[in-house]
């Protein structure tokens, strides 16, 4: 069963979880990490880091840039916690700006790395944080303007995934 369109909170729309999208969000990551990890023994890990992100930038300027894009980085951030949400990843968001800088916290309860390694059959304690660095790489090519950083990983032992993203605080609008 899917589950349809609902109104979040400030009016974004968003979807509850849908079985059908977190199997096939899952998938993909899975096969993404499987790609990397034979094109890692092929290439070797910058090579195939390079092929993964063919494309991916453009990629995540399609899904990021009318959620960031003349806004502040948190409402965009809480626009898409619900559509993170519906494909099985449980995340928070905290705005961090100061008064130069436009940033915000995602604070993953789902790691991806650790789910993709199990998912491929191998020890998600074994986990690299593969999968989070090309979607960081992708929006930073997408966005020079915006910095990307782990703060902690999952994949690196700790108990939950924190994610900063900031950029240049946008002015104030005119008139």
């Amino acid at each position: 069963m899917t589950s349809g369109p609902v109104t979040a909170p400030g009016g974004a729309v968003a979807r509850t979880p849908d079985p059908d999208r977190q199997r096939a969000f899952r998938a993909a990551q899975r096969e993404r990490l499987e790609r990397y990890l034979r094109l890692c023994d092929e290439i070797g890990p910058d090579a195939a880091r390079e092929e993964l992100l063919k494309g991916y930038p453009e990629i995540q300027r399609a899904k990021m840039g009318p959620l960031i894009t003349g806004v502040p980085l948190i409402q965009g951030f809480r626009r898409a916690v619900p559509l993170f949400a519906a494909i099985g990843v449980r995340e928070e968001v905290v705005d961090v700006s100061s008064d130069s800088t436009d940033a915000v916290l995602e604070i993953a309860l789902t790691c991806m790395c650790r789910n993709a390694y199990a998912d491929c059959g191998l020890e998600p304690a074994e986990a690299r944080p593969v999968l989070c660095e090309l979607d960081f790489e992708a929006s930073r090519r997408a966005f020079p303007d915006l910095t990307v950083r782990a703060e902690c990983r999952q994949a690196e032992g700790a108990q939950l995934c924190v994610f900063r993203y900031a950029r240049p605080r946008l002015p104030p609008p005119e008139g």
